[in-house]
């Protein structure tokens, strides 16, 4: 008798891979969209305090008050954040990212607003909506601002 496998043997084998698979492979992704969301949150959370921190303590002109001022006093990751005029976006691979443009963080005026736009229908932007189903505004008008 040889020392090999059987072809119902290998057939076993291949059914056994195959059932792993079906159920390890739609896990994976919806762990990566999970982990999206977590960090996307919480650099949502990072964003508002440390702003809010920095005009406390500091005297900031409001003409610093854009997307590159976010980008730096939260310590945001440039591959999943993207700078503009007035605030930051979402990215991917240091562009706008179309698929989950749906976080809004501007300035506008003396005011920091969070907007989650409800249209965008991406898994990561329903979670979001979730979340933040109001828009959240933080006024700096207590004269740490230089207006």
């Amino acid at each position: 008798m040889k020392n090999a496998f059987s072809m119902i043997e290998l057939v076993f084998v291949i059914v056994i891979i195959g059932i792993i698979a079906a159920i390890a492979i739609p896990k994976l992704s919806i762990t990566r969209s999970d982990a999206q969301y977590v960090a996307v949150q919480s650099d949502i959370q990072s964003i508002l305090s440390s702003i809010q921190a920095k005009s406390l303590t500091e005297d900031i002109d409001s003409s610093a008050l854009n997307g590159d001022f976010i980008m730096q006093t939260a310590g945001l990751n440039p591959t999943r954040w993207i700078p503009t005029s007035n605030g930051v976006r979402l990215a991917k691979d240091g562009a706008l990212d179309d698929k989950n443009n749906c976080v809004l963080i501007d300035f506008s005026g003396s005011n920091l607003d969070v907007n989650i736009d409800k249209s965008v229908n991406s898994p990561l932007c329903q979670k979001l909506a979730k979340i933040y189903n109001k828009p959240i505004s933080i006024s700096f008008s207590n004269g740490s601002i230089k207006l």
